[in-house]
């Protein structure tokens, strides 16, 4: 699973990267409720998990290309520039991954090994 992300980030990019993940389960959630206002609640359902997979931080490299998916299904033939944004943060998100401020980095991050006197190997 380590493969999935380069790397979790703190400080300032950790923050940028919390920013996208907000910015994107904002975009999802409005899509999903005008999904739910139509006839796809299935599409509603899919795009507020994904939203919570995201806002978390919980496998964001998927959810990140789930979005992708979303955001290429959403378009209209007539659509224009600003419908891409969605797309370009959620495929941000899943070439950067979480950053340290998520679930993912709790998981799956860089762990210290310690050996010698002061390690809990003896004990």
């Amino acid at each position: 699973m380590q493969k999935l992300f380069s790397m979790f980030p703190r400080g300032a990019p950790g923050i940028a990267l919390l920013l996208l993940r907000l910015f994107l389960t904002a975009i999802l959630v409005s899509d999903a409720r005008v999904d739910a206002a139509g006839a796809y609640a299935i599409g509603a359902a899919g795009a507020i998990g994904c939203a919570l997979g995201v806002l978390f931080g919980c496998l964001t490299p998927m959810m990140a290309g789930i979005a992708v998916l979303i955001g290429f299904l959403g378009l209209k033939v007539d659509s224009g520039l600003h419908s891409f944004a969605p797309i370009a943060i959620a495929l941000a998100l899943a070439l950067l991954g979480p950053g340290a401020y998520s679930i993912d980095a709790r998981l799956f991050g860089r762990r210290l090994i310690a050996f010698g006197p002061d390690s809990n190997e003896d004990r």
